[in-house]
């Protein structure tokens, strides 16, 4: 049984818009991520999942530069209805750097705009 004991962010999460498909081992879903961190992100998808599941997701940035970003373990944290949070486990290093550096690029840009 997952734990549901209060754990401390490291990371901030930054308000987006991306779409993301994610796979259980039976299903197919598609969400909407709401916010992303370095290592998580809240998303309101179509298919209902459960605290401690491990997905698999494709996550596609409003960056233009390539691709979707593959994460082949992201495990969930939390669920309320259809919006759920999931903490990224195993990912390629360039797909990390490529979220840390779009999001510090939106931090700049929201910096800018005060």
């Amino acid at each position: 049984m997952p734990s549901t004991r209060f754990v401390i962010r490291t990371y901030h999460r930054t308000p987006v818009r991306c779409e993301m498909y994610y796979m259980g081992e039976e299903f197919l879903g598609k969400g909407t991520v709401i916010n992303l961190s370095r290592n998580g992100f809240r998303v309101l998808g179509d298919y209902q999942v459960l605290p401690g599941m491990e997905l698999a997701v494709r996550l596609s940035l409003p960056d233009e530069e390539g691709g979707p970003i593959e994460i082949r373990r992201a495990v969930v944290r939390w669920v309320r209805g259809l919006l759920f949070g999931a903490k990224m486990e195993m990912l390629k290093l360039d797909d990390k750097d490529r979220i840390g550096t779009f999001l510090s690029a939106r931090l700049r840009s929201h910096c800018a705009l005060r």
